[in-house]
């Protein structure tokens, strides 16, 4: 373990303090949540330790970890491995405990049962609120952090080294994480950055602090309700609102206990407060940025009496009779409807922005061909290649189920990075137009390799390769996407709008699609079932 921004002493120093009695909550323990994974014939490995600060009624009794799970998970991709959840009980020097101890000896057993972790790095303490507006990501993983917000020490696996394989393919964190969802309220999808980290948990229960819209513009009121072991103290209240990145509204307030207001208009905009404690200046309160209801759209669907009902020719000569329940819609508006309309106008000109910028990065590009066919098959190409050059340098999937030698030629083989993993999957439709006509269908290879064998020139720093679908092994498919699989922050994928061999020569569209990790899961799968000698087209190596 080492230091990040902060030292480890800080880290310990803050939380030592955080945990005294009366300082943001009264803590007797703390609750340990770790999802463990256990490899065949190794110890058990980290895959994220979640330890909250609670205040248990009673006298709090130790318990090591129970594991939740009756039975053992198990995710593709880790064929050796199984997964588990567990729970245990903790006293509250526990955590300062087992730090020190992971310093010096380099091992964590903060429930009582040791864990193998990556090489955790301290990262700077932060406050997180509650959701609000904006969702806060690490809320997916904390407990119950609806009210105030949480003090959180974040210790982060740097290299998560023996996690890559989930980073490879996103599908098998949806699998962890759908199992794991059935037995604890975590989302581990959204934050697979927190993988082989250990999270320390400190929510404030001291007080509980609510914000409000006064009935006029330009107020905005706080309330405070303190625990009852608490003494109240003074309290400095902030708050803030922006638009279009510049603050246009700006408040703070201190000297008050238990209630007051901030004279600042925040009714158009989206704010974020805070609650500080004057005496110490720790944060006890703060907001994601919120925006309060001013109005509320309601389109109601009036349904007509009548269906509509038509029906639908089958192959087999029969008739399918479809109804259609149809009706009509009205717009209505309940609340303020003198809204600052620059926000209108602000949304028409970041849509025209967005346009500009999508075809710059080419995230959104239309080609029509019909006019200038010759200049807009070159600008497609050129375009594939930009993205190929900009995204590539840590790998290339294509896949098209047109795709040919003279395909590959154009595309892939214009990557500048050396050794880059370059992949492409042909479905080998041309392959059977040969076989109704008799050929083997071998011959499609064949001629593939054969173009491709006598224009590769050097193939200097190439490491490409070929294969075609055909038998019983993999699937049809339809769609044709360019995949970068492996970057750093997550697969990007593009949805080419028709094959290579069509590009710029009639309208489609080349955009950026979403779910890409998804994609890039569902190319690899079928990859690995393309695995025998008759798949094989061509490699550079």
């Amino acid at each position: 373990m080492s230091d990040g921004n902060w030292t480890i002493d800080a880290a310990l120093s803050l939380l030592d303090r955080l945990l005294q009695p009366g300082t943001v909550g009264t803590f007797n323990a703390f609750i340990v949540y770790e999802i463990v994974a256990i490899p065949k014939g190794e110890s058990p490995l980290n895959i994220l330790t979640v330890a909250v600060a609670e205040a248990i009624p009673g006298a709090c009794l130790e318990q090591g970890p129970v594991v939740l799970n009756s039975e053992r998970i198990r995710v593709d991709g880790f064929p050796d491995w199984t997964f588990c959840v567990a729970r245990s009980v903790r006293s509250l020097d526990s955590v300062s405990l087992a730090l020190r101890k992971l310093r010096k000896d380099r091992v964590w057993n903060l429930s009582g049962k040791s864990l193998d972790v990556g090489e955790l790095r301290l990262s700077a303490p932060m406050f997180v609120p509650p959701d609000g507006t904006d969702v806060v990501p690490i809320n997916a993983i904390l407990k119950n952090n609806f009210w105030n917000g949480s003090h959180v020490l974040r210790f982060c696996d740097s290299d998560k080294t023996r996690l890559l394989p989930f980073f490879d393919d996103r599908r098998r964190l949806q699998q962890l994480s759908y199992e794991i969802g059935n037995l604890l309220p975590v989302k581990l999808t959204g934050v697979i950055d927190f993988l082989g980290d250990i999270i320390v948990q400190i929510p404030v229960t001291i007080l509980q602090v609510n914000w409000g819209a006064g009935p006029n513009k330009g107020e905005v009121s706080i309330s405070v309700a303190w625990h009852p072991d608490a003494t109240p103290r003074e309290l400095v209240g902030a708050a803030r609102a922006r638009f279009d990145t510049g603050l246009v509204a700006a408040s703070v307030i201190e000297g008050f206990t238990h209630s007051t207001s901030l004279s600042m208009d925040t009714h158009d905009h989206p704010f974020e407060t805070e609650v500080w404690d004057k005496s110490n200046g720790l944060l006890l309160a703060a907001t994601a940025s919120t925006s309060y209801i001013r109005q509320i759209v309601m389109t109601p669907h009036i349904v007509w009496p009548e269906p509509r009902v038509f029906t639908i020719p089958k192959q087999d000569g029969l008739v399918e009779t479809a109804r259609i329940q149809v009706g009509t819609h009205h717009r209505f508006v309940v609340g303020d409807t003198d809204v600052d309309p620059a926000n209108d106008w602000r949304n028409r000109r970041t849509q025209l922005e967005e346009a500009a910028r999508l075809a710059e990065r080419r995230e959104f590009v239309q080609y029509f061909g019909n006019s200038l066919p010759q200049s807009d098959r070159a600008r497609a190409l050129d375009d594939l290649r930009y993205l190929i050059r900009q995204h590539g340098a840590e790998g290339v999937d294509l896949w098209d189920p047109y795709l040919s030698a003279e395909d590959v030629l154009q595309t892939l083989f214009w990557s500048d990075s050396v050794d880059a993993p370059l992949r492409a999957i042909t479905n080998g439709d041309e392959a059977k137009e040969q076989k109704s006509s008799g050929s083997a269908g071998f011959t499609y290879n064949e001629k593939q390799r054969s173009i491709l064998q006598a224009n590769c020139g050097n193939a200097l720093g190439m490491n490409l390769e070929f294969r075609a679908r055909s038998g019983p092994a993999g699937w049809s498919f339809h769609d044709r996407f360019l995949i970068f699989p492996n970057r750093a922050d997550g697969p990007l994928a593009w949805s080419l709008g028709t094959s290579v061999n069509s590009l710029g020569k009639a309208h489609h569209i080349l955009q950026k699609v979403s779910n890409a990790a998804l994609i890039a899961g569902a190319f690899e799968s079928l990859w690995l079932e393309l695995n025998e000698r008759h798949h094989f087209i061509w490699s550079s190596r």
